[in-house]
């Protein structure tokens, strides 16, 4: 039987594994769980990436905290599509296979066993008009459908709410049912992220997620504000999804 990825990085941890002997034992791990399941990833991902899609494949619970974009369980073809064409990150996949890619992960919002997905997002996430106006209504209304399931909750944080942590940064808490399978939380970055796994480090996370979680607004005025922006866009012109060419600056070194 093949462990979790949170227990495989526990078992490492334990055993004082060098950077090396974490490296292979990541790939093994990875070849089979490409036995055990196919993950779509796009080309170009980082290790740390690849081991987190398989992760959260495995999930029974995820509880994401998003400063900048939506969640990527949450976003429409036209959304996904718009981020890789901005070149937020992978900047040498073909936009379709990126989106492939990402759409492929929200499966598991669905049934037999639907993850339990519980999402905090800041509100400025609503107001960038990512892809022009028509796209970005299609996800608030998305979003807006994704909220009405059970398995899932959604939360914006509010401006007036002010600092929080991690707001550099998005970050994602992977639970388990499986009590053998601790919680483990994946940092994401332009790099491709980083895997915390110390007990203490992945309580800090969950207690920083639970205090934003009750700054943010609850599911009914989060529900009220995405319809109230969504009126604003249905008012305004559109904005062409094209980003215009600008001039190169010059960079410090």
């Amino acid at each position: 039987m093949r462990p979790g990825w949170a227990t495989m990085q526990a078992l490492l941890a334990f055993y004082g594994a060098e950077d090396h002997e974490r490296v292979e034992a990541a790939a093994m791990w990875e070849d089979a769980a490409e036995q055990a399941t196919r993950v779509v990833t796009p080309a170009g991902s980082s290790k740390a990436l690849r081991a987190f899609l398989r992760a959260e494949n495995e999930a029974d619970t995820a509880r994401i905290l998003e400063p900048h974009v939506v969640p990527g369980l949450l976003q429409t073809h036209g959304y996904a599509r718009a981020i890789n064409l901005g070149g937020q990150q992978f900047h040498s996949t073909p936009p379709e296979r990126y989106v492939t890619a990402r759409l492929s992960r929200q499966a598991r919002l669905s049934p037999p066993s639907p993850l339990m997905l519980h999402a905090v997002i800041d509100e400025s996430v609503i107001h960038r008009t990512v892809g022009g106006r028509e796209v970005m209504i299609e996800q608030l209304r998305h979003l807006l459908k994704l909220a009405d399931r059970d398995n899932v909750c959604l939360q914006l944080l509010p401006f007036g709410a002010g600092a929080y942590g991690s707001m550099d940064g998005a970050f994602t808490i992977l639970g388990y049912s499986d009590v053998e399978d601790p919680p483990a939380v994946y940092v994401d970055s332009a790099a491709g992220g980083t895997w915390v796994e110390n007990g203490d480090d992945v309580t800090r996370f969950a207690d920083m997620f639970t205090e934003v979680a009750e700054s943010a607004l609850s599911g009914e005025e989060t529900s009220l504000l995405i319809r109230s922006q969504i009126r604003t866009l249905e008012d305004e012109p559109d904005v062409a999804q094209e980003q215009p060419k600008r001039k190169r600056t010059k960079q410090l070194r």
